[in-house]
């Protein structure tokens, strides 16, 4: 019976459930993209190439584990180094016939003007020993191997750009001085295909020692004995390193291995479609219980009818379930097949700004629709649930006078929970204000959204106190069509509530989840800008300065120091009630002689002239969140997931612009694959000729090609480009759900605005001309519209301006104007056309036919 009015109920009321149905198409489309990212970075990115003739490859692990009460694991960007003796212990186990270690660095062709070769599209050249050739396998087209130092085997498609071949002479730039090298031999990938990276072959010996970490490799190819079993040798290899810091890759996951840059971006996709794939179900749950809120509105005589005809509260909750359940099936179903073209074009559009490599392969199976079908679904009975209980507070006595008016308050619980997210909202906004950690500006962040979300819950009063503010200029300036504009929003708030709660969260979200990644970037920039006292920084080269780049600078005339620095990513980690807490952080290797005169990172305790060993400088958040002070030791896993104790010797300020932790040099590549410097600083001598030492450094580039040499500005502009980066990062997805929330907001003003076309007609058979109501909705259009844009700006101002303290020390957060306009105009044409668009087509309806339409 209740399927058979459920049916009835969707046939008679398509207009009021279009609203809802275009909210799950929509939350579909967009759990379908970021499921499809998940899965993309959860696959293999690119296929394994110089690994492919090895069935299984062993490498690093790319995960590591804190203990403290209990155990946590996270990831690594990448997988971590292998000490060389894991090759011996490999070639030991039954079933290996041969294990072949490999190391991989920087190794491009100088061309005849002193710069690297281009590339021609690819990724640049790199080096590796011959013997690592067997995994391709490569084969010699012609010549023979390397077999001592100063001779290279150059890939075919390589050494046919740069037109060389055997007996001839090349110049490469490795991790060490550019040197001449002879080209024994040129080799190519057995059966064909083109390198992502170009390879280069050089004696085991000398690629060990450019490879620059004595005792360590990056993988070891295992070339598994005729008729052996993969799976089982990779299981017996397992066994035989456990606690060793190594893993099996097989199949597709042996790329990770062979390219860092797509293990890199594999956990980037991971961490983007995950955070971002659970905001889109709250926000799609907040939507649909808007549109369905309004649908609810315009049936409250039909549901009052029910009621009153004995109809009990569990029938309704069924009826209402059952219509919700109909319509979340067929739209999400309908926005899986957009979801994936959604997905392809974000991905084209991460490619771009650098966070995945433009080869990554795109990944899409049947699972991220199913998900996005479960969790539309999902998301739409939790709404239906949570507006069916309005509906089945109707007592029946009073049903059909209930249903007559709109109801003067909130109920109770409503008001309760709205107001107690809202001062949640405000404690959290508050915490930067009180503690200098990573949790006070998560905790801001999180609590501007909370902050929203209660907002929403207590529109209608919100809408109501907002009419009444604008009620007198209204009037005075628009006249009698002013009066019934706020004499409508007054009457219909919780209507209205409808369309401009969505609408306050479409900017407030678009608010908090931009300032506060621009802010946090303006700061970076600002305090590196600040923080860099030398004249001069040197980068480029083939993937960054060599490391012997800071003894030549250093040895220049007229220079006083030079800082080598090389940025990666640690974990730091402390024990919070009964398990440990982790801790992302961008650390910083430095060469300690003499740091503090090319960098002030404005220390506040302890100094830097002591950063030798088992030590680390700390900044003030980091030292905030991980409850240290100088002297004290704090727990740190490094980029190969090691873990350490070091000693604070020093507390700084400028976190953001260098990063939170700060070690010294040999720490960072003794526990990293890293080969060569991200910047070199150099400060000249008082008195010494700035010009004549920026020629000097300069001509360090015949020696070490692809040098550049940068001034003040040039540092602000890579902080610039850097900061562009990381704001685009954020608002690319962002920009997927703020539209997402655009159509919805349309989608619910269109029908509300539809659904008064008997008030329409009755105010124009008592003598309002139908210039007169559109004159009278465009002032109410301006007024829902100002209303969202005022509360979806004010109410994040709180967190945004708090996190601006606690970063930089103003109450001013960076405010990218135009792009704060950009989200106001946009919200504003939707919300104005939304209202006057259907106003046109609802005013054809001739009064005499409006005035009889069922409600």
């Amino acid at each position: 019976m209740i399927f058979k009015l459920v049916l009835m109920t969707l046939r008679e009321r398509k207009a009021g459930l279009v609203g809802a149905f275009v909210a799950l198409v929509g939350a579909s489309m967009l759990i379908t993209a970021f499921g499809a990212l998940l899965q993309s970075g959860l696959g293999s990115g690119v296929a394994t190439q110089r690994y492919a003739g090895a069935p299984v490859v062993v490498g690093g692990t790319q995960s590591f584990k804190v203990t403290d009460g209990k155990t946590k694991q996270k990831p690594l960007p990448v997988p971590a180094p292998l000490n060389s003796d894991v090759t011996d212990k490999v070639a030991g186990v039954e079933g290996v016939r041969r294990a072949v270690p490999d190391v991989g660095f920087p190794a491009q062709v100088v061309d005849g003007d002193g710069g690297l070769d281009a590339g021609g599209g690819e990724q640049p050249s790199s080096g590796h020993g011959w013997s690592s050739s067997v995994l391709g396998p490569f084969d010699l087209e012609r010549g023979r191997a390397p077999q001592q130092a100063g001779e290279v085997v150059l890939d075919a498609r390589l050494a046919d750009r740069v037109g060389v071949s055997p007996g001839q002479r090349v110049r490469l730039a490795t991790t060490q001085e550019a040197r001449e090298y002879t080209v024994t031999g040129v080799a190519a990938l057995k059966g064909g295909g083109k390198l992502r990276s170009p390879a280069v072959f050089f004696t085991d010996a000398e690629a060990t020692t450019l490879y620059g970490h004595p005792g360590r490799i990056d993988a070891v190819g295992v070339l598994v004995a005729p008729g052996a079993d993969p799976d089982k040798v990779a299981d017996r290899i397992d066994k035989k390193l456990a606690g060793a810091g190594a893993d099996t890759y097989l199949g597709e996951d042996r790329s990770q291995v062979e390219f860092h840059d797509v293990a890199s971006a594999q956990t980037n996709l991971v961490e983007l479609a995950g955070s971002l794939g659970a905001t889109v179900v709250l926000i799609a749950m907040i939507v649909v219980a808007s549109t369905l809120a309004l649908s609810v509105h315009q049936r409250r005589r039909e549901l009052a009818l029910l009621r009153a005809v004995a109809a009990t509260p569990r029938q309704v909750y069924k009826m209402m379930a059952a219509e919700v359940l109909i319509v979340s099936l067929v739209a999400s179903v309908i926005g899986c097949l957009p979801g994936v073209l959604v997905a392809k074009v974000l991905m084209g559009a991460l490619s771009v700004i650098g966070m995945v490599p433009d080869d990554f392969a795109f990944s899409v199976g049947p699972v991220p629709m199913l998900v996005a079908v479960l969790a539309t679904v999902f998301a739409a009975e939790v709404a239906a649930v949570g507006v069916a209980r309005k509906a089945v507070a109707i007592r029946p006595v009073e049903a059909m006078g209930d249903a007559q008016i709109e109801p003067a308050r909130l109920g109770r619980g409503r008001v309760f929970f709205g107001v107690l997210l809202f001062l949640l909202g405000v404690g959290g906004s508050l915490l930067p204000l009180f503690f200098g950690s990573v949790f006070a500006v998560a905790g801001a962040g999180t609590g501007g959204l909370v902050m929203i979300i209660a907002v929403l819950m207590l529109a209608p009063p919100v809408v109501s106190v907002a009419s009444r503010l604008m009620a007198g200029p209204v009037r005075r300036r628009t006249g009698p069509h002013g009066y019934l504009a706020v004499a409508n929003t007054r009457a219909n708030a919780r209507r209205l509530a409808a369309g401009i709660g969505p609408l306050t969260l479409a900017i407030g979200f678009a608010l908090v989840q931009l300032c506060i990644p621009t802010t946090t970037a303006s700061a970076a920039q600002d305090q590196a800008e600040a923080g860099i006292v030398a004249e001069f920084t040197v980068q480029g080269g083939p993937g960054g300065p060599p490391i012997g780049v800071v003894r030549d600078a250093a040895a220049l005339p007229g220079v006083a120091a030079a800082t080598g620095v090389i940025r990666v990513q640690v974990n730091g980690s402390r024990k919070v009630l009964d398990s440990p807490e982790i801790f992302k952080y961008q650390a910083q290797g430095v060469t300690p002689d003499k740091a503090a005169q090319t960098m002030d990172l404005g220390v506040t305790e302890g100094s830097l002239d002591n950063l030798r060993g088992d030590v680390v400088a700390i900044s003030g958040g980091a030292a905030s969140t991980l409850g240290a002070h100088v002297g004290d030791r704090i727990r740190l896993n490094l980029p190969d997931g090691a873990e350490v104790k070091p000693a604070v010797v020093a507390v700084y300020d400028r976190g953001l612009g260098f990063g939170d932790v700060t070690l010294p040099q040999d720490t960072v590549l003794a526990h990293s694959s890293r080969q060569l410097e991200d910047a070199v600083f150099v400060k000249t001598a008082a008195g010494a000729d700035k010009g004549q030492v920026g020629k000097a450094l300069r001509g360090l580039a015949g020696r070490y090609p692809g040098l550049k040499v940068l001034d003040g500005s040039g540092l602000s502009a890579a902080q610039q480009e850097q900061a562009m980066s990381s704001v685009l990062t954020s608002a690319l997805p962002l920009a997927l759900v703020f539209g997402y929330l655009a159509i919805s907001v349309a989608n619910t003003l269109v029908l509300a605005t539809l659904g008064r076309v008997r008030e329409f007609s009755l105010m124009r058979l008592v003598g309002a001309p139908r210039e007169q109501v559109v004159r009278m909705m465009r002032v109410e259009a301006g007024m829902v519209v100002a209303i969202a844009v005022v509360v979806g700006t004010v109410v994040p101002l709180l967190p945004l301006v708090t996190v601006s303290l606690g970063l930089t020390g103003s109450p001013v957060p960076h405010f990218p104007v135009l792009m704060y306009l950009g989200i106001v105009a946009v919200t504003a044409l939707i919300g104005l056309g939304a209202i006057l668009v259907p106003t046109r087509f609802a005013l054809r309806t001739r009064p005499v036919e409006g005035i009889g339409l069922r409600e």
